[in-house]
Order: C-alpha cells, then sequence, then structure tokens
C-alpha cells in the first residue's frame, strides 16, 4: 500500500488489520497468533477478533486458509493489494472522499451518524485529512465537510488520489467511455499535427476522468494571460476548437472554454513520455532566454557531476522535463511532485547521485527562474534520467577492487559470494596480496575499493567501502549501489 493511500487509514484497527494481512501473506510458512502477537505488542485475542473481520471484509472462502495445529496462510494466489485494500476502503476517510468527489455534502453530525462513529472520532479522522490537503494547497470546510482551493489544486488532488489508491480499488475508475476518449483525441492529434508523440495511457485516462467530472460539475478553470499567450505559440493551437468535442463529449458547451482546452493541452505534458532524440516543438514553447538557461544549468551541473556532458539526443531528455515542468509549474508547482515511492527509492538506492543533484539544484540560478518549490522531487527526477541516459552507455566498465581479509576457506567463499551479488556489468578484481595504495589503486585502474578490515595508514583518492567482518546483505546492497552511482 502506498503511502498516500495509508495516510487515509486513520483507524486504528484497520491499520493493524492491514499489518496483520501482511504479515501472514509475508510469513514463508503458517504462522500463528502467539507468534504474530509476540511481534505486535497485542493481545492473541485482540488479533482473533481481527481475523473474525477479515472474514467478512474478505468472503472469499480461498483467501485465509487455517489449520488449527500449525496457523495461517493466505493464499498466493491473490495480489496482497487487492487484499488490501479490499479492507483499507473500510476506512471513513477514503469514503468521505470519495463522496465529496461526487459531491454528496454532509454536516459532521450526518457523516458521524453514517459512519457510526462518535463526533469526536470523526474530528480527529478529518484532522488527518486536513494535513494531506495541506500538501496539495487546499483546506477542509465542516460546514458542511467540502474540499475548497483553487480548481487546478482540487483537481490535482483527486486525480493524484484515484490514480494512486485505484490501482487494486474498484471506485471511480476510468470507464470505457473514458477510453473511447481517449484513443479519439490521440488519433486526432496524431493525425492532424503528423506527429509520433508517445502519451502515458493510463495517467491520461485519469486526467481525463477527473477533468470531465469537474466539469459536468460546473467546475472550470481560468489560465493567466501570459500562460495562454505562450500555449497558443504551439502550432497544434489551430486545431484545438476540434479537439474540444472530442475531448469533452457531453460536456455542456459553456464549460468548454478555450481555457479548459488548453489546459487539457498542458496535461499531456504531465503524460509525456521521454524518448531519446525527441526535441518535440521546444522552439515553439521556449523563448530563447529560458533554454539558454536550461542548456547553462547543464553544462555547469554535468561539470559538478564530474561527467561528459550527453550527447543532443540524450540532453532532450532533460531539456524536455524543464520544458514541461516549467509549463506545468505555471499551472500549480504540484505537478512538480513525485511520490514518495519513488522518491524514498532513488534516495536509497542512489544517494550519491542524488545529493549531487539536489546541491546543484539548490545554488542554481534556474531554481529561482523555474519556481522549483520541491527542490527534492526534481532532483530524484534528474538523478533517474542520468542513470537511463548513462548506465550502460560506458564503454570502459566501472573497475571494482576487492580487498578482503580472511584465514583458511574464508577467502575462496568471498571470491564466490563478490561474483554472485556484484553487478555483472563492472570488472573485477580480487587482490588480497598486498597493500592497496592510491599507486596499486591507479596502476589497476580501480574506481572503487571494497573491504572488510580497518585500514588507516593511506588515505585513498577513490571511492571506498568498508563491509563488515562478514558483509552483510546490507554491504552487498550498498557495494551494488555504489557502483551504480559510479555509472
Amino acid at each position: 500500500m502506498n503511502h498516500f493511500f495509508s495516510q487515509l487509514v486513520a483507524d486504528k484497527k484497520i491499520k493493524r488489520q492491514i499489518k496483520l494481512l501482511q504479515t501472514i501473506y509475508n510469513a514463508n510458512y503458517p504462522i500463528t497468533l502467539d507468534e504474530i502477537a509476540d511481534d505486535f505488542g497485542t493481545s492473541k485475542r485482540t488479533l482473533f477478533r481481527d481475523m473474525k473481520d477479515l472474514e467478512h471484509i474478505l468472503p472469499e472462502d480461498d483467501i485465509v486458509e487455517y489449520n488449527t495445529i500449525s496457523g495461517y496462510t493466505i493464499n498466493h494466489t491473490h495480489l496482497i493489494e487487492d487484499l488490501v485494500v479490499q479492507v483499507s476502503e473500510q476506512s471513513p476517510l477514503y469514503t468521505i472522499v470519495n463522496n465529496v468527489y461526487d459531491e454528496i455534502f454532509l454536516t459532521i453530525d450526518e457523516w458521524a451518524d453514517d459512519l457510526f462513529l462518535s463526533t469526536s472520532t470523526l474530528y480527529r479522522y478529518l484532522g488527518d485529512l486536513k494535513k494531506i490537503l495541506k500538501e496539495f494547497k487546499l483546506e477542509l470546510t465542516l460546514t458542511p465537510v467540502a474540499i475548497v482551493g483553487e480548481e487546478v489544486n482540487i483537481r490535482h488532488f483527486y486525480f493524484h488520489f484515484f490514480y494512486n489508491t485505484n490501482d487494486i480499488s474498484s471506485m471511480n475508475s476510468p470507464t470505457e467511455k473514458h477510453q473511447k476518449i481517449f484513443h479519439d483525441s490521440y488519433s486526432f492529434f496524431m493525425k492532424v499535427t503528423n506527429q509520433e508523440v508517445t502519451t502515458q495511457h493510463r495517467s491520461a485516462l485519469y486526467w481525463l476522468m477527473v477533468t470531465n467530472k469537474r466539469l459536468e460539475q460546473g467546475h472550470t478553470i481560468t489560465l493567466g494571460e501570459d500562460l495562454k499567450k505562450i500555449v497558443k505559440h504551439l502550432r497544434a493551437y489551430e486545431f484545438m476548437p476540434q479537439f474540444g468535442p472530442l475531448y469533452f463529449p457531453d460536456i455542456e458547451e459553456q464549460y468548454v472554454t478555450e481555457d479548459e482546452i488548453l489546459y487539457a493541452s498542458l496535461l499531456t505534458l504531465d503524460n509525456y513520455v521521454y524518448e531519446e532524440g525527441e526535441l518535440y516543438e521546444i522552439e515553439d514553447l521556449l523563448d530563447a532566454e529560458n533554454l539558454t538557461l536550461i542548456n547553462t544549468f547543464l553544462v555547469r551541473a554535468f561539470m559538478a557531476l564530474d561527467k561528459e556532458l550527453p550527447d543532443k539526443e540524450t540532453l532532450s531528455l532533460y531539456v524536455l522535463y524543464f520544458r514541461n515542468l516549467y509549463f506545468l509549474t505555471k499551472l500549480t508547482p504540484l505537478f512538480q511532485k513525485n511520490s514518495m515511492e519513488v522518491n524514498k527509492l532513488i534516495k536509497h538506492r542512489h544517494p550519491v547521485m542524488y545529493t549531487k543533484w539536489l546541491e546543484i539544484l539548490s545554488e542554481d540560478l534556474i531554481k529561482e527562474k523555474f519556481a522549483i518549490e520541491y527542490v527534492e522531487d526534481v532532483a530524484v527526477n534528474l538523478a533517474m534520467f542520468t542513470y537511463f541516459s548513462q548506465h550502460g552507455k560506458s564503454h570502459k566498465k566501472k573497475h571494482v577492487l576487492f580487498t578482503f581479509d580472511g584465514k583458511k576457506a574464508y577467502l575462496n567463499y568471498l571470491n564466490i559470494m563478490v561474483n554472485s551479488f556484484v553487478n555483472q556489468n563492472v570488472e573485477v578484481t580480487f587482490l588480497v596480496n598486498q597493500h592497496i595504495t592510491n599507486k596499486v589503486v591507479e596502476d589497476l585502474g580501480a574506481d572503487i575499493v571494497i573491504y572488510n578490515y580497518r585500514e588507516d595508514s593511506e588515505r585513498l583518492d577513490c571511492v571506498k567501502y568498508r563491509t563488515e567482518r562478514m558483509p552483510t546483505e546490507h554491504d552487498w546492497e550498498r557495494i551494488n549501489n555504489l557502483i551504480f552511482d559510479e555509472q
């Protein structure tokens, strides 16, 4: 379950049931409630009641299997995400957000009656929802319960809500009608512009669903004149009057404004699939000043990264990203954000590259000029582009020097471990018969030195990492991360 969805599960009982379900699912053996209770710090009786509740939430007989002797198992023909969402949808906040989206506005007392909660408990849950909405620059009113703020941010919240929770949920998902709208409008665009542009299909469907829903309810967007003036320079602008009826069928004509059509065209930038060599309409969308700013930034950045500036085709990925960032930010800075899971993954796996990009961005003029509010998220994207564009393209493999200490067969064992755990796209030297100095490193052409003993006699002028005496799984993961960071 992703972080955004977990924030909506305010009820402690539901959170415990989800954790219980995940624990049984992840166990490699039938697990007893005694074992789980010990880990949870919860009574066996409480967990037994939770299992009874789960039997009603998960009605299929074959999902959770119980043996009176060995314990509980879960049939792995089911995905854990599917099971978790069935439990999570019991969350009051999930129910409230779905109903507010459908413009069912109830008072606190009415919601408390509907959800069989005390008003004090409901106030506490809504306090959690307020925190989530604040991240989207929105507020929650309580008389009645409703989400308020700028329309562009409201749409962004609902897109994020459904896109991140509906991987496994049946509520408010794109329909066949939305799929047809996407197909017709996308085909029309490709035909009239004679351009092959790859679009992220699923993301586009959710934007289409939310946009049409808000228009059906009479909520429209007003764009700034400066932004409208720039977007009108698009070659596709002349076809937009024809595009409107395709993208907004069954919407009252008064709501299908020029601003809404321009907004829909800008949303394609959020669904953009970055492919090398595609310098699609950059000259039409960015003026010379902004293009110079981007190119100057990239030259400085790659110098700071101590990497060669990529070739023109690869560099276009970065240019297109900044182009899209520039225009989407003019709608709302929220488009700069990634999911917490993506940020966490890249920071964990590639800390060196991420940190370098973060430092470069934080000190550069482009941060202010492009109104980059979420610097960490942009740094994560630049790190991902760097790995995509450079990993595996180097003519010279990275050279990793292992200098382990151990007696008898232990060194033989470690040698095998190196070959088993380390990225295969590297050159490996296993050297144990001499003291490692900068001269040895230079003569071997090693980029990274890995060792499992204390070494203070000489400071090596390269990347190095000391493992435990007996390298752990964390050590092997960190070694591979270092190799990846250096590529």
